[in-house]
């Protein structure tokens, strides 16, 4: 239904793969899922990025002085303020840099200097030194999430596997129906032809009319075997259609799709020790739980580092400059013009040198004006004051450490419990998956080996019933067999010939599934997984999956 019997889609298994992993929507899921757990690592590592920022703010504050110490005025403090941090992620310690500015101007009479630039570069670090030294929170997480990122590679490469194999069950399902067809449009041409030879011997009086009954029923049910063999076509086709295709409107959902590969018939060589190793090595679910235990390995060392007492070291170490312009108050000035007196003194001298015939006395007086307390290189604008900051004239230094540490600390040996046990229960699980592992291998190579006797005996069974059915027909002829036993003969024949087909197809799906068991799926079908992309860069994408050349 719904199909043009005119448009045929040659299609090979590995074509097929190909086209199911570019297509499931399943295989798209996982995909996502792939860069959802990248992208929760790449957040994780911004904990560690770089990160500035700045204040600036204003403020103009009016005071009354209660004291002679004291004056009233109205003074502005701007604040332009700089800082720097950076955790660090191989220490756990971190680094903090700071550039504050401040300009101070006041009304006040009672300063030497307005405005006044005070500004000042700090560097802090912290670094713990017992307990967050190796791990801490931040570091755990992002370790985790390495982790969790492996898992959904596994878990992408896990379900790829099965898709994989689901694809070969369907393509090997919709080759078993087109034999399956085959056969019985076969057994329908060999019951139309037993019948009209039969015809032709009742014409000419060696056969009972009464025999062409059993021909024409059994042409009949051929007929109606040709029927169910095309609804199992049918059925088997659209199960594999649905595997390949995501978009209802693709053409091939309209097509008759034609498999080109037929069933491999040759003997595998696998012994139960080479495939257990094999599936002990490949299998994506071991290699989950093996990432699940090294999750919980980092938990516990975390918990483990939360029981220790916290001692941090402490270093800082900043320099200062100031700089401003002297107030008229803090300002002295000598050397100014004379008083009276002075001029009264000057002309006696000159008198006096004048009658001893010498030189008038010239005197010239240039004032100076002194800041009083402010040493020079402290007077200027705020260049003078980065000037005097970058002099490393004003400098502090600070080391110390810090101590903690609670007195019983129950959550970390709770949350330390609990990591155990956990551990202990993921290692029960472990060696619980490997053995069903190991069930499982043993039961696939039976299968195989079943599977390939079977077909063994269904190849010899099909050549016996043929053998039969060609001397049942020429004793029929010669008069000494009967009709029904023809009829038999050839129903034999169309039985065993659907049995070989059945034991060939069962043999090839017994050969992927041990594939799969022994996780070599991958390999076997020449299927790369690459892994995730690098999550150190944003826009990451997640592993795309390809059929190599």
């Amino acid at each position: 239904m719904g199909v043009d019997l005119n448009q045929v889609e040659s299609l090979r298994l590995a074509e097929a793969i190909q086209l199911a992993l570019g297509n499931n929507l399943d295989i798209e899921n996982f995909r996502q899922g792939v860069q959802i757990s990248q992208y929760n690592l790449f957040a994780a590592k911004g904990f560690y990025d770089l990160t500035s920022g700045s204040t600036v703010n204003y403020r103009s504050q009016d005071t009354v002085s209660t004291s002679i110490f004291s004056r009233s005025g109205t003074s502005h403090n701007l604040n332009f303020n700089f800082n720097t941090s950076k955790q660090l992620e191989q220490t756990g310690g971190s680094l903090l840099v700071e550039f504050d500015n401040n300009r101070f101007s006041t009304t006040s009479s009672q300063f030497s200097l307005t405005p006044i630039y005070t500004p000042v570069v700090q560097v802090t670090f912290t670094q713990p030194l017992l307990k967050n030294r190796k791990i801490d929170a931040n570091r755990r997480n992002i370790m985790i999430l390495k982790k969790q990122l492996d898992q959904s590679d596994s878990a992408f490469r896990q379900r790829v596997i099965e898709i994989i194999n689901a694809v070969q069950d369907a393509y090997w399902e919709l080759v078993f129906a087109l034999k399956n067809d085959e056969i019985a449009r076969n057994a329908v041409e060999l019951a139309r032809k037993q019948l009209e030879d039969n015809r032709k011997m009742v014409e000419a009086g060696t056969l009972a009319p009464i025999e062409l009954r059993s021909n024409e029923a059994a042409l009949e049910a051929n007929k109606g075997a040709v029927i169910a063999a095309l609804q199992t076509i049918t059925t088997d086709e659209n199960t594999l259609k649905g595997l390949l295709l995501k978009d209802p409107k693709d053409r091939i959902w309209n097509s008759v799709i034609k498999p080109v590969d037929q069933p491999v018939l040759k003997q595998p060589s696998f012994s139960v020790d080479d495939a257990t190793a094999l599936a002990l090595k490949n299998r994506p679910e071991l290699e989950q739980m093996r990432l699940q235990q090294q999750q919980v390995d980092i938990n516990v060392g975390f918990f483990k580092d939360q029981l220790k007492p916290q001692l941090d070291f402490l270093g800082i170490y900043s320099t200062s400059g100031v700089a401003g312009s002297p107030t008229s108050t803090a300002t002295v000035t000598t050397g100014g013009p004379p008083n009276q007196l002075t001029l009264d003194i000057i002309k006696n001298i000159n008198r006096a040198l004048t009658a001893q015939g010498l030189s008038a006395f010239n005197p010239t007086f240039t004032p100076v004006t002194t800041v009083l307390g402010v040493p020079d290189q402290l007077i200027g604008g705020y260049g003078q004051s980065l000037r005097s900051l970058f002099g490393f004239n004003y400098q502090t230094w600070q080391v110390g450490v810090t101590f903690s540490f609670p007195w019983r600390n129950r959550t970390a040996q709770g949350n330390l419990g609990s990591e155990l046990a956990q551990s202990r229960q993921l290692d029960a699980s472990y060696r619980k998956l490997v053995q069903q592992i190991g069930v499982d291998v043993r039961n696939a190579l039976q299968a195989v080996d079943a599977a390939w006797r079977r077909y063994q005996a269904a190849e010899a069974n099909r050549l016996a019933a043929k053998a039969q059915f060609d001397g049942e027909q020429e004793k029929f002829k010669a008069g000494l067999s009967q009709n029904f036993l023809v009829l038999q003969r050839q129903n034999d024949l169309a039985v065993a010939e659907g049995s070989e087909a059945r034991a060939q197809i069962d043999y090839n799906k017994a050969l992927a599934d041990l594939q799969h068991v022994t996780g070599i799926t991958l390999v076997s079908n020449n299927v790369q997984v690459p892994p995730s992309a690098d999550t150190s860069k944003p826009g990451v994408t997640g592993p795309t999956t390809r059929i190599s050349n």
